[in-house]
């Protein structure tokens, strides 16, 4: 008979192919009066969960978590925290398409058709999610996500490949943009290898060479990721991109952070109209994201935009996790 420390409750999903572990049970009551003091406090208190749920044997280096909490925010419906096998983030575009579909599809909020509406209270602030439904089964989901901005063009110099340019923007996240012409590799499947060697050089150097800041919130100041891309030369598709962040992680799906991101560099360029939809698809397994800007907005005194995306996730199963308390590995680890 095994010694139980803990047992989770969990819901998993993907969205565009990016897993991600809804947990909604089983979790110590999160303390904090804000979402950000929630984060800090999960983080600080409870970060076992974390690595016991998300890295081996349970999990995987690119598996994603959201951490169901009470709102802080009034007018929220749930809190969110969002974390991975490898850190935390402050907004995460895939889970947020994934809870939407886990607590509709559970009965944990009241579905309405055509659109149900959720608010949910996160780290950057209450995100706002439409779902269609069509005979209790979501159909396509959209959020607005935070607001976004693009800081401008910047050099970076690589000892191992030499200089390079970069469009720096916040979606959520900071990124570093980086045309994959630049390195002289097409973004192929067969070539993961080769952009998760480069990209996590690029990663190691970057945050030495461009100091970046959010202009409301000062602890937001570290590029987490870097995007290498292309323009599609396909009609409806306007960006073949792929992400490289964390311990050599690369993103199955577009990454609303990034779609968000993508789409303030383009609107900042002049190459994106709003209202106009924006269509970025990644290059490992072709899954896509839809994104329009619907807004102009100030961030502090930078101007930025309110962008809109739109994919769909699913559910995979639902998993009871069990901590052993003799268990050597309980907490996770990752190779």
């Amino acid at each position: 008979m095994f010694k139980t420390k803990r047992i989770i409750q969990c819901i998993d999903t993907h969205s565009c192919g990016e897993p991600s572990r809804v947990v909604v049970g089983g979790v110590p009551r999160i303390i904090g009066k804000s979402m950000k003091e929630k984060y800090e406090y999960f983080k600080k208190n409870l970060d076992y969960l974390r690595t016991s749920l998300l890295q081996e044997p349970r999990g995987f280096s690119n598996m994603l978590s959201a951490i169901i909490t009470e709102p802080t925010r009034e007018g929220a419906d749930f809190g969110v925290i969002y974390t991975s096998a490898t850190q935390y983030f402050e907004m995460c575009g895939d889970s947020t398409f994934s809870v939407t579909r886990a607590l509709i599809e559970t009965g944990m909020v009241k579905t309405i058709e055509p659109i149900t509406e959720i608010a949910l209270d996160t780290y950057g602030g209450i995100v706002r999610v439409r779902a269609e439904v069509d005979k209790g089964i979501v159909k396509s989901i959209t959020y607005q996500s935070v607001p976004s901005f693009y800081l401008g063009i910047e050099l970076i110099k690589i000892p191992e490949i030499g200089d390079l340019t970069a469009d720096i923007a916040f979606g959520g996240l900071w990124y570093a943009f980086i045309d994959a012409k630049q390195i002289k590799v097409d973004i192929h499947p067969d070539n993961m290898g080769t952009f998760l060697k480069i990209g996590m050089v690029i990663l190691g150097e970057i945050n030495k060479q461009i100091k970046v800041e959010h202009p409301e919130d000062s602890s937001l100041n570290k590029i987490e990721l870097i995007t290498f891309y292309e323009r599609d030369p396909r009609p409806g598709i306007n960006y073949k991109i792929v992400n490289i962040y964390g311990n050599t992680s690369t993103c199955r799906s577009p990454a609303g952070t990034q779609s968000a991101a993508r789409a303030a560099v383009s609107y900042g360029k002049g190459e994106l109209k709003k209202g106009e939809n924006f269509v970025i698809e990644n290059g490992w397994i072709g899954s896509q994201h839809k994104v329009r800007v619907i807004k102009e907005v100030k961030i502090g005194k930078v101007k930025g935009i309110l962008p809109e995306l739109s994919a769909t996730a699913y559910i995979t199963g639902m998993y009871q996790a069990i901590i052993d308390e003799e268990d050597p590995y309980q907490n996770g680890f990752l190779l």
